[in-house]
């Protein structure tokens, strides 16, 4: 599956490689890890962890900067608005 480029305020271009890494593995962590975030670093896969803060804090241990994807398996990839307005302001 090719991933297209989407119209995302924070930039989602950058994250094209864990976007794609994340698409390469999705029906493995669907029927594996549904509801659980996955981590993708560096176009790489970090882990699955039970919780958003889990994987956020495991991401920050990787790189202060990122870029890095926290995804909860089973749901869409994106950012919520509120989301992509709180890393824009950053």
């Amino acid at each position: 599956m090719q991933v297209s480029k989407r119209n995302d305020p924070v930039g989602a271009h950058v994250l094209d490689p864990e976007i794609a890494a994340f698409e390469q593995r999705r029906e493995e962590l669907e029927r594996t890890h549904l509801d659980e975030f996955a981590l993708f670093f560096e176009g790489k896969f970090v882990g699955v962890y039970p919780d958003f803060d889990s994987a956020g804090r495991a991401a920050l241990a990787k790189s202060k900067t990122g870029p890095f994807l926290i995804q909860q398996i089973g749901r869409p990839i994106g950012l919520d608005p509120d989301s992509a307005r709180h890393l824009s302001h950053r």
